[in-house]
């Protein structure tokens, strides 16, 4: 009596390709996921000095990609997507003073980056 060994990972055609279908499904979608969280596509920075004087341009509020405002402080990711989804909604902003309409940021927080930003008259009215 010949010892034959039990089938136990044999699949069909069809089970083969949706498991196939499964795992390349879900590769793709940790890789989506890990490009989503490292952020990849921001350049490599390095933190020298976390004082507000430390920083020497201006920062235009109307012309600023989220990316760019980050830095400011008291302005996180969140915040600073707030604030360009705020112009594209309302339009440019007016005054400084206007940012307390976005949530999330109150009077304390202008103030700390008032010196560092500024809003272009003329690029707001075009």
């Amino acid at each position: 009596m010949e010892f034959k060994p039990p089938k136990i990972l044999e699949f069909s055609r069809r089970e083969l390709i949706a498991t196939l279908f499964l795992i390349v499904s879900l590769l793709i979608g940790i890789g989506i996921k890990y490009t989503i969280d490292q952020h990849w596509w921001l350049p490599e920075t390095r933190v020298v000095d976390i004082g507000p004087e430390s920083i020497k341009l201006k920062i235009d509020l109307n012309r600023a990609k989220w990316y760019e405002l980050i830095i400011l402080p008291g302005i996180g990711e969140k915040k600073a997507k707030a604030i360009v989804e705020y112009r594209k909604s309302k339009g440019a902003l007016e005054s400084v003073e206007q940012l307390t309409e976005i949530d999330g940021i109150g009077t304390k927080t202008v103030e700390k980056i008032k010196e560092l930003i500024f809003i272009d008259k003329l690029a707001s009215s075009s």
